[in-house]
């Protein structure tokens, strides 16, 4: 019989042990010295942990918690975020990861409050099984920019697709053009680093949100201008006169398709949309083909859909045939460690992509 044991790693000690397990297990491998230095050695919330997982003394596995501050109501707090669950092939069952997921439970730093996490398939039957709380779905919602691009992809209409996808961006793009003329009093403008207009929004934002991490400056120069495996762009609304931030929304780059790490404008629906046409005229602007929103909250939601993005991803279904044929939603797991009778966090998460690990 294999005997398995976990014990905490040794950041600075242990560091190329774990970025070997890193390489052999975890799916993407670029960057992993960066990330890791990054992530759980230059973090300004706190430094990360990791333990390690051995079978007869050799390393076979690790799993990992990044620091992020938590605002619940009017009080921050600590969270870590699951992240980096690897595994050596040989090893890929339950026991192993029970061992590494109750050993990040039962030793993580007493001052973290909450351990979150939106993991794979196989990572959210570990954390079922623990114990965490469901608490809510992530979706994604997509909107098209260019139809001409998906033509070429899909192969059909052979020699028409130039002239059928030509026709339909122009009208896009005619779309797009009256959104963007709509300024309202308001500027948009790519902003090339994060000031003290972004502290003076976060210190704005109210208690409609029941819980979200923080999003002052500190954060966000960390989070996106420092992060190694990404260039991250940040679009502003801006009043006339530039000196009050009224909200963001960043975004990256992948496959000709715009993805939006973080979103906020807490003056309302008229903000939202404007962010969102701006963004959209920004991308297609670019040359890039479609948008994408990964997020939790309804009121943001309600605004893609004004805006013509359409959920793309489904809620878990009770016939695994149907769920299999389409996208699946995530779902955003919580463990509240040193809970009372009451949920710290009854409802109402603002979860976007950028309260990832990555």
């Amino acid at each position: 019989m294999v005997e398995y044991t976990v014990a905490p790693a040794n950041l600075q000690r242990d560091r190329q042990v774990i970025i070997d397990l890193w390489r052999r297990n975890l799916a993407d491998t670029d960057h992993l010295e960066e990330k890791y230095d990054w992530h759980f050695l230059n973090n300004p919330f706190g430094p990360g942990q990791i333990w390690i997982l051995e079978a007869d003394g050799q390393p076979i596995g690790t799993t990992s918690l990044g620091m992020r501050p938590l605002k619940i109501g009017e009080t921050v707090t600590t969270a870590g975020v699951a992240c980096d669950l690897a595994v050596n092939k040989d090893h890929r069952f339950l026991q192993p990861a029970l061992m590494l997921q109750r050993a990040m439970i039962s030793s993580a730093n007493a001052g973290i409050r909450i351990i979150y996490g939106v993991p794979n398939s196989g990572g959210a039957s570990v954390m079922k099984y623990l114990g965490y709380r469901e608490f809510c779905c992530v979706h994604r919602y997509a909107k098209v920019l260019r139809i001409s691009h998906y033509l070429q992809r899909s192969g059909k209409f052979g020699a028409m697709v130039p002239s059928i996808g030509r026709i339909a961006d122009q009208g896009i793009a005619a779309l797009q053009s009256i959104g963007h003329r709509r300024t309202n009093g308001r500027i948009r403008q790519v902003l090339p680093y994060f000031d003290e207009r972004f502290d003076e929004l976060w210190n704005r934002l109210s208690s409609e949100f029941p819980a979200l991490t923080v999003r002052d400056r500190r954060f966000l120069n960390w989070r996106y201008q420092e992060c190694p495996l990404r260039q991250y762009k940040t679009l502003g609304l801006l009043t006339e006169d530039e000196s009050k931030l009224l909200g963001y929304l960043i975004y990256y780059v992948e496959d000709r398709s715009a993805l939006c790490a973080d979103f906020i404008a807490p003056g309302g629906v008229e903000d939202l949309d404007s962010l969102l046409s701006s963004w959209a005229a920004l991308a297609f602007g670019e040359g890039l083909a479609s948008l994408s929103v990964s997020c939790s909250d309804a009121a943001l939601a309600a605004s893609l859909g004004r805006q013509g993005f359409s959920r793309r991803s489904i809620a878990p279904a009770s016939n695994p045939v149907r769920t299999r044929r389409h996208e699946q939603c995530k779902t955003l797991f919580t463990h509240e460690r040193h809970a009372g009778t009451e949920s710290a966090i009854a409802h109402g998460w603002y979860y976007t992509e950028g309260d990832s690990p990555y």
